[in-house]
């Protein structure tokens, strides 16, 4: 597909994956050439003053416990880091956020303005693509950004963590593979009390889920080194229960409702005139 022999190894990093003919139409009509833009976001991220993490997760359906990752970039911007989630908007993803804000309406924000407002940005794509297409899509979204220092891959395909490594150190990033399995189950975050989830106030149906989240976002913690496994579970629970990812939700909430509601003010102001 490329030109530059270490960039064909994008293509090779999900094992028994390819590009499909729907993917590559899809990234012809996002890029103009492709190549030169990623060859030019990694020479332009050393650069780089900005760091920005980016984590990537598959498509996350009903009742796996992969939800847990949803709360992953207000856990990290506690630690004052940048984040970009990628994801899909899928109704157990709805199920959470649409408590906090309208988030299935469109949006024609630029995520650089939200990240230097709140040093968040969730991008939920739409459900076209299947689970391969998507993280190809993903990755090369990520790797296409200058200030990307970090990509943390969440998902239940099986990747080569030798290509990984290979595109690790061709293009100066980190890359962090977080293998996630389809068939652990938790209940329907249509039933979720938000109360329990994000306050002290548990009951041993909440201690039990919460306690589940915290070990599964610590393997995003270990990655920084900076934690051992037991301290990086007890920060993140903590979070549960102090209410640290409540405010940061609320706050992320509701800035972008209040664009929203600006958005189809001025849609409405132009319409009537």
């Amino acid at each position: 597909m490329f030109i530059t022999a270490s960039l064909n190894t994008i293509p090779d990093i999900v094992k028994n994956g390819y590009f499909s003919e729907q993917l590559e139409k899809k990234l012809a009509q996002q890029y103009v050439n492709l190549e030169a833009t990623l060859l030019r976001a990694k020479v332009l991220r050393e650069l780089s003053k900005a760091k920005v993490h980016y984590i990537i997760q598959s498509a996350i359906q009903d009742e796996q416990s992969s939800l847990a990752f949803l709360f992953s970039p207000f856990i990290l911007a506690n630690l004052n880091q940048t984040i970009i989630y990628h994801s899909q908007g899928t109704r157990s993803v709805f199920n959470i956020l649409n408590r906090y804000y309208q988030v299935e309406q469109k949006q024609n924000l630029k995520i650089d303005d939200v990240l230097e407002a709140l040093n968040i940005y969730l991008d939920l794509s739409d459900t076209s693509l299947n689970d391969v297409d998507f993280f190809y899509c993903s990755l090369i979204k990520a790797l296409c950004r200058t200030d990307v220092s970090q990509i943390f891959l969440v998902t239940g395909l099986a990747l080569d963590t030798q290509k990984m490594a290979e595109l690790e150190q061709y293009f100066k990033v980190k890359i962090h593979y977080i293998r996630t399995n389809p068939q652990d189950a938790i209940i329907d975050s249509s039933k979720w009390n938000m109360r329990k989830l994000f306050f002290k106030n548990k009951d041993e149906q909440y201690i039990a889920l919460c306690e589940k989240f915290a070990t599964m976002n610590a393997q995003l913690l270990l990655k920084y080194g900076s934690y051992n496994q037991e301290q990086a579970i007890q920060l993140v629970e903590d979070m549960f229960y102090a209410e640290h990812i409540y405010e940061k939700l609320s706050v992320y909430a509701e800035y972008m409702q209040t664009c929203l509601q600006h958005g189809v003010s001025r849609n409405q102001a132009i319409f009537l005139a």
